[in-house]
């Protein structure tokens, strides 16, 4: 399976390789519009890897199975810094180290507006030499582990992760259509 996004009939080359998930399996996607990814990137403050903004313009968001899948674009911006209290548990109940909107401005501000700098401090915020401010929660697969969009600045480490419930960055991959493949591989070995 090769998959380019933005190449020629990239689109039918990703419909391709999922057929045998079943003809519909894109279906429940919805596609997003020129507009709403303006927004999104204002709302986030970053901008978008190209080849993700080509996957959501023409397949969109959705699931691949229940709980496992892409985000809409609100469902993105109301997960902003989900990769900081995910990894560390500093929005544990009981346990809180800031607000939700506090690990929001956290990420948005990339550092810069910290609620407890002694506790967010640079180290507690790198992981494996990535900023989690740099992270994007972009969908869950379903396993208590999330989609991640590297959206800090070059030189890249890699365009997409996953983060595990164990705190851990799994499952790089350089491209977004690498980490598409990657995704449709896992689904298909499920059906064996």
């Amino acid at each position: 399976m090769h998959i380019q996004i933005g190449s020629p009939n990239w689109r039918n080359n990703l419909i391709s390789s999922a057929s045998r998930l079943g003809d519909d399996f894109w279906d429940h996607f919805t596609p997003v519009t020129e507009n709403q990814l303006n927004i999104l990137e204002k709302r986030i403050g970053r901008r978008l890897p190209d080849e993700f903004k080509e996957f959501y313009r023409i397949i969109g968001y959705g699931n691949f199975a229940p709980g496992d899948g892409f985000y809409s674009p609100d469902e993105i911006v109301a997960c902003l810094g989900a990769s900081i209290y995910f990894v560390r548990g500093s929005l544990l109940p009981g346990e809180e180290w800031a607000t939700e909107y506090e690990h929001q401005r956290l990420w948005t501000s990339r550092g810069n507006e910290n609620p407890d700098p002694d506790a967010f401090t640079e180290e507690v915020l790198t992981l494996n030499g990535v900023k989690l401010y740099d992270l994007l929660q972009i969908g869950a697969d379903g396993s208590a582990c999330y989609h991640q969009l590297y959206v800090g600045p070059d030189p890249i480490p890699f365009r997409y992760c996953l983060l595990a419930d164990s705190g851990t960055i799994e499952n790089t991959a350089i491209t977004f259509s690498e980490a598409l493949e990657k995704i449709i591989e896992d689904h298909l070995s499920k059906l064996s």
